[in-house]
């Protein structure tokens, strides 16, 4: 799904996972959460994204979806909204993860990462009135990087149904809906799902969007994204994580390690809220309880990719390109994915003078980029070396 937004510089480990949150809580959670934040201390943004806008379409957009669907009697339109606007898995969409859209603006740029889609898709829906489900998919941790921030992506998909309701017994067997995914179908047989709420879903959006604030130090509005997010899941570890790095990058280490420890009461095996505690105890020297925290943390650590890629980058950078192509592939065997690891692959071979190797890993790189602006840049480089060679 995670672009992949993600960023190890500082190990401030965020994980836009999607995680199952409760719509509602005891007044006691509500109590005891109450102290956890801070309102005063942040300036509520004028230009604030409301919960009605995620699923909002335009009067416009509407009246093309009624233009371009034929509702029949006693039939859901799901297979002409797959044929006729999506395709098949989202077909006629260019993936982008520069930024979370609403349903909105996916439909009108064409472009939108796994979230966007399912937001788009799901409003869709509404609008035909279309059973529909979303799912929280458990994929294997993918990272990338910007801003000096660390985060995991999760993954969403969503599920339309097909038939009104059952007929005969081959529908019976069959399921009633269709699932829709960037995901290969091959490949999401073998992953274990959840279905997910409105609420929560909602809930994700303003996760990922306070993590774009925070990239670019925007900490008042991903304060209040946060807090949005939190209303709406609060059960939800990795807004709870989220917030707890804001606290700590804005000099408030005590609450900080309250919002740690709650999270990791939502979540004691998330890895994430673990290594960003870890950090903050070994920041304040506090080396005794930081022991057992950051064992977990190394050995997490053995899993993640950007591990390679940094030893990479560095042996790239002291023309030691052998020993660079051996770390770019231990990356890429932990997160194929991450087309950064395979433009590393390619500067390398055109270092060493494999002309054909760069291109073939350079193409991979354009393939897998989750940024459109990114891939415009490698089909520029892809052009010139075929010109050239």
């Amino acid at each position: 799904m995670n672009k992949l937004t993600a960023f190890f510089q500082f190990l401030l480990v965020i994980c836009i996972v999607l995680l199952g949150g409760c719509a509602s809580t005891s007044t006691s959670t509500v109590t005891s959460t109450n102290a956890l934040f801070l309102d005063n201390e942040f300036t509520k943004p004028l230009d604030f994204p409301n919960p009605e806008q995620v699923f909002l379409l335009t009067d416009k957009q509407q009246q093309w979806l009624d233009t371009t669907i034929v509702v029949r009697h006693n039939e859901l339109p799901t297979n002409q909204i797959i044929d006729k606007i999506l395709q098949r898995d989202f077909g006629l969409f260019d993936y982008d993860n520069s930024f979370t859209r609403t349903a909105a603006q996916t439909l009108e740029t064409g472009q939108g990462n796994c979230l966007s889609m399912v937001i788009m898709t799901a409003a869709i829906a509404k609008h035909f009135t279309i059973p529909f489900h979303v799912q929280d998919v458990k994929t294997v941790p993918v990272w990338d990087r910007g801003g000096g921030l660390y985060l995991l992506n999760g993954h969403v998909n969503i599920a339309l149904r097909t038939v009104p309701h059952r007929t005969n017994s081959y529908q019976f067997l069959k399921s009633p809906y269709i699932t829709l995914d960037f995901v290969s179908q091959g490949q999401r047989r073998k992953l274990s799902k959840k279905i997910i709420s409105e609420r929560e879903l909602i809930a994700l959006y303003y996760i990922n969007l306070s993590a774009d604030a925070m990239v670019i130090k925007q900490y008042d509005r991903a304060y209040w994204l946060l807090r949005q997010a939190i209303a709406h899941a609060p059960s939800n570890s990795a807004a709870w994580n989220t917030l707890a790095v804001l606290y700590r990058r804005n000099d408030m280490a005590g609450l900080a390690e309250d919002v740690y420890k709650y999270a990791m009461s939502l979540d004691g095996q998330d890895m994430n809220i673990v290594s960003n505690y870890a950090l903050l105890l070994e920041q304040q020297g506090r080396y005794q309880e930081l022991f057992e925290y950051q064992r977990q943390v190394d050995l997490a650590q053995l899993r993640n990719p950007y591990r390679y890629f940094d030893l990479a980058e560095l042996a790239y950078k002291d023309k030691q390109y052998s020993k660079a192509l051996i770390y770019y592939k231990k990356a890429i065997k932990r997160a194929p994915m991450v087309d950064a690891f395979h433009f590393g692959m390619y500067r390398t071979y055109l270092s060493m003078g494999k002309k054909k190797a760069a291109i073939a890993a350079l193409t991979i790189a354009q393939k897998h980029s989750a940024d459109y602006k990114d891939r415009k840049r490698y089909n520029a480089k892809l052009a010139l070396l075929r010109l050239v060679y």
